[in-house]
């Protein structure tokens, strides 16, 4: 008898999504890296989510209705539109969570920088600050200091100001990050930043796939930003901090994520829908795409419980919170 295919359901954007809705190609090189290792591959519109009774279905690409139930793995990549968001993520809870590369929760929750100030204090990371009162954070840059201020969830390097005392536009900048009584992150600036840059690493199940370096023109690591990509690699105190934090990840549902980590210390998570793999591409000429599903595919298999590196050999170590 034949072998059975595993299949994974990718909630991809559909073909009417507005332009840019995608910021990377995961959802054409990972089904297609799926697909070449041997899966059964369906990439569903997200926002044809539906539920008939207790029977939850959506359209592919291609225009199919099909039942979401029995997938063996499903695949966010993106969080889609404000305005369905919750509901989506209400849907998708009805399914095998276990399943999940990234949960529900982990979407909803783990995104952005208050999930690792808050749910990873074990991993070493910058002096933070979180408040939606300008004064409060105004008092604590006047103490002194070098600061970075931020919104808590945003992306491409909007609204990320360095801030320092004396400075005399810091209540201003505080107040626009602050208005309609938004969130707004105090971020203790790591001075490697300005000549080593940052270093972006991708995670999968437990796995360090690679790494690259964002060199950045100002105080913001973003590429979008006009920071620059370069090959790099991983010092052994880095690696040891990232696969306890893989661990942690795990632990919180975080299967697919890319790690920003600077002067020893863990600056962010991007769960949504890292677009490492076209980056690390451009720079070292790989695609480590293949990799990323050898290491979701043991995770499928229920083997995963041992980090690893992106060479594979095995780093016993106890499965448990980051120390």
């Amino acid at each position: 008898m034949p072998a059975v295919m595993p299949s994974i359901a990718f909630l991809v954007a559909g073909a009417d999504a507005p332009a840019g809705a995608a910021s990377n190609d995961n959802q054409i090189r990972l089904p297609q890296a799926f697909a070449a290792a041997g899966w059964v591959v369906r990439c569903f519109d997200r926002e044809s989510l539906a539920a008939d009774g207790q029977r939850l279905h959506a359209s592919t690409l291609a225009g199919d209705a099909l039942d979401l139930a029995g997938f063996e793995v499903y695949f966010q990549l993106g969080f889609g539109a404000q305005a369905t968001f919750l509901d989506r993520m209400q849907l998708l809870k009805s399914l095998d969570q276990r399943r999940f590369v990234n949960t529900t929760d982990a979407l909803i929750y783990q995104h952005g920088k208050i999930s690792l100030l808050l749910g990873c204090p074990d991993v070493p990371q910058p002096e933070s600050h979180l408040a939606n009162d300008p004064d409060k954070l105004t008092d604590i840059v006047r103490r002194g200091g070098d600061w970075i201020a931020k919104p808590p969830a945003s992306s491409f390097g909007r609204d990320v100001f360095r801030l320092h005392r004396g400075d005399t536009n810091t209540r201003a900048v505080l107040e626009h990050l602050t208005r309609d009584r938004r969130y707004a992150l105090l971020q203790e600036y790591i001075p490697a930043v300005a000549h080593d840059g940052e270093k972006r690493v991708l995670i999968a199940a437990g796995t360090i796939v690679g790494a690259y370096r964002k060199q950045p023109t100002d105080h913001r690591g973003n590429l979008d930003a006009g920071a620059s990509a370069h090959p790099t690699t991983l010092d052994t105190t880095e690696r040891a901090t990232l696969r306890g934090l893989s661990v942690r990840l795990g632990e919180l549902g975080v299967r697919f994520a890319a790690v920003d980590i600077a002067g020893g210390k863990v600056l962010e998570i991007n769960v949504a829908n890292p677009g490492w793999l076209k980056t690390y591409e451009a720079v070292t000429g790989k695609d480590l795409a293949p990799m990323v599903v050898a290491a979701l595919t043991r995770w499928a298999q229920q083997s995963e419980g041992t980090a690893v590196d992106a060479d594979d050999r095995p780093r016993r170590e106890a499965a448990g919170p980051a120390r």
